[in-house]
């Protein structure tokens, strides 16, 4: 089940029988838990559900305390996107982010029962184009629907979750948590709306475990599910029908931490395949990959980790799958949008599949009743 195995010999099952029997150490030392990449497809078919991601994580923090192992040479593009939150979890450090990408018809505030948690993306459009759409789209959606401003935070801080799952930084991901959470209650808002799977599942899970009362305090969402619940309520409805004769194939790229990291009982996988079907009437036909849903393949690379020739050859494979039967990909990660576009730049082959991100391709389809 390893997607890893696919492109290096990689056996999960053989490290865990390996700390079973007493040579911890010797696994730590040997630093091959740093190739992992944390895609948990492992965990869909084991016998006795061991959550071989989770053990990696840890692994990785005691192989930074107590083999004092920097895994420096491994993070993709010099450690820009992982040293952010690392300076964000600083007792004194307070960001000031671009907000000029709100538009100008979205009235935004500092407090209120709703925030738009925007993640990472102000600091990714220097480097990766076409990024803010996701911001904007999600802004867009929001303000129609919704009566009263929407909260965007100015001094928002990362979810922390690529040092906390990529470096096995626990200690800055609590500090970045507490942070967040003192900014939620300043500003008194009660629903956190997000359109980033690696954002939904720190919120989702990792708070909830760690912060008590989070769930309690605190609605988290995926815009996905939040479109979803004002279609099954009315609020909105899709229209703007594909005027083409030939019906326009689209596809889905569940990411890892909407498919595999999440509670059984989350149903955001099914409610995404309920909305693309209801494009039939719109002229447009929904499409699965070969791999799907919870046997989605990763994108490759995970927390900006193992950037390299054996990432491509998996993102390859993902795209291939792609291009067999769709025009158009959409998925809910920017980080996947950016990894799977990076491999398109380099093959040619795979450049006439548009990839989108769920909420630019439903922002364009929507009507408020």
């Amino acid at each position: 089940m390893c997607q890893l195995s696919k492109v290096e010999k990689y056996p999960p099952s053989r490290i865990i029988q390996l700390i079973l029997e007493g040579f911890e150490e010797k696994v730590l030392k040997s630093k091959v838990l740093w190739d992992c990449l944390t895609c948990n497809s492992c965990l869909q078919n084991c016998p006795m559900e061991i959550n071989f991601a989770d053990v990696v994580r840890i692994a990785r923090y005691k192989m930074r305390k107590e083999e004092e192992q920097n895994p420096e040479e491994l993070i993709a593009h010099k450690g820009i996107y992982t040293s952010i939150p690392e300076i964000m979890s600083q007792y004194s450090i307070r960001p000031k982010r671009d907000l000029s990408w709100i538009p100008k018809e979205c009235k935004t505030s500092q407090k209120g029962e709703i925030l738009y948690f925007v993640g990472c993306l102000p600091f990714f459009k220097f480097e990766f184009q076409g990024l803010d759409e996701i911001a904007i789209s999600t802004l867009q959606l929001l303000c129609k629907v919704e009566d009263n401003p929407i909260v965007v935070l100015e001094d928002e801080m990362c979810c922390g979750h690529d040092i906390y799952w990529g470096q096995g930084e626990i200690d800055e991901f609590i500090e970045l948590g507490k942070k967040n959470l003192k900014k939620f209650e300043e500003a008194q808002v009660s629903t956190i709306i997000t359109a980033c799977a690696e954002c939904y599942r720190t919120f989702k899970v990792d708070y909830t475990q760690i912060f008590d009362d989070f769930e309690e305090k605190y609605e988290v969402k995926h815009i996905i599910e939040y479109v979803y619940d004002n279609w099954k309520n009315e609020t909105i409805e899709f229209a703007h029908p594909n005027e083409k004769e030939e019906k326009i194939q689209f596809t889905f790229h569940d990411p890892c931490r909407l498919s595999r990291f999440l509670p059984k009982e989350n149903k955001i996988i099914e409610k995404s395949r309920e909305i693309f079907n209801a494009f039939k009437t719109l002229g447009y036909d929904f499409k699965e990959m070969v791999h799907n849903q919870k046997n989605s393949l990763c994108c490759g690379v995970s927390c900006w980790m193992n950037c390299n020739e054996k990432s491509k050859a998996l993102r390859y494979k993902r795209m291939l799958e792609a291009k067999e039967v769709a025009s158009l990909m959409l998925t809910s990660c920017p980080k996947c949008n950016i990894h799977l576009t990076c491999v398109q730049n380099d093959f040619p082959d795979l450049a006439d599949v548009k990839i989108m991100d769920f909420i630019e391709f439903i922002i364009k389809h929507i009507e408020v009743k």
